[in-house]
C-alpha cells in the first residue's frame, strides 16, 4: 500500500481538519483586511481632528487678538471721553479761552460771537458751537485756522465764511469762522449765562 492510497483511505480524517484550517486562513484574513481598514480610517480621523484643532487653535489666537484690541479701542474712548470730551462744565471756559488766545496769536480779534448747542443722539455727546466773525489778511485768517485745529482742547473747524469785498485786490478780508467741540454732558447753567436758551437735537 503505497503512501497515497492511505491519505485516500483515510480522507474523513484530514479533510475535516484540512477545511477547519482553510476557514480560519480565510477568517484571518478578513480579519486582517478589516484592521487594516479600521486602522486606515481611524488614522484619517485622526489627521482631520489634528486640522480642526490647529484650525480652531488658529482662530482662537484671532479671537484673542480681537479681544486685546477690543480692550485698547475701549480704553482709548474712555480716555478720549474723560479727556477730550469731559464734561460742560469743567472744558467749557478753557475751550473758548483758548479760541480766543489763538485768534488772538495769528493778529486776529473776534467779533459777532453767537453760541449754539445740540445733541447728538446717536452717541450721546453735546455738540457746542461758536461763531464769530474776523478781519485780517490771507496769512492771517490761514494762521488763524492753523493754530484752531493745532490745539490740544478739542477744536474743530467747522467752516469758513467769506464776507464783504471779495475782490483779489482788497488786501483785508471779512471771514466768519464756525468752531466747536465736544462735551460729555450738557451744563443749563452755563448756556442760560451765554444766552444759548435751547438745546437742538442732531443725529
Amino acid at each position: 500500500m503505497n503512501g497515497r492510497g492511505a491519505w485516500l483511505r483515510l480522507w474523513y480524517l484530514w479533510v475535516p481538519a484540512g477545511v477547519l484550517v482553510l476557514l480560519n486562513v480565510i477568517w484571518l484574513t478578513g480579519l486582517r483586511g478589516a484592521l487594516l481598514g479600521r486602522g486606515s480610517l481611524l488614522a484619517k480621523q485622526v489627521s482631520e481632528a489634528e486640522a480642526g484643532v490647529g484650525k480652531l487653535e488658529g482662530q482662537l489666537r484671532q479671537l484673542e487678538q480681537t479681544a486685546r484690541a477690543l480692550e485698547e479701542l475701549q480704553a482709548n474712548l474712555d480716555e478720549l471721553r474723560e479727556r477730550r470730551l469731559g464734561p460742560m462744565r469743567e472744558r467749557l471756559v478753557p475751550f473758548l479761552k483758548e479760541v480766543v488766545t489763538r485768534t488772538q496769536e495769528s493778529g486776529l480779534q473776534p467779533e459777532r460771537v453767537t453760541y449754539a448747542v445740540r445733541r447728538e443722539t446717536k452717541t450721546g455727546l453735546v455738540y457746542f458751537s461758536a461763531t464769530y466773525g474776523v478781519k485780517g489778511s490771507y496769512d492771517q485768517i490761514r494762521r488763524c485756522v492753523y493754530l484752531l485745529e493745532d490745539s490740544p482742547e478739542f477744536v474743530l473747524v467747522d467752516g469758513l465764511g467769506l464776507r464783504g469785498d471779495e475782490s483779489a485786490s482788497s488786501l483785508t478780508v471779512d471771514v466768519q469762522l464756525n468752531v466747536g467741540t465736544y462735551f460729555s454732558d450738557v451744563d443749563e447753567r452755563i448756556l442760560r449765562q451765554l444766552g444759548v436758551n435751547e438745546v437742538t437735537g442732531g443725529e
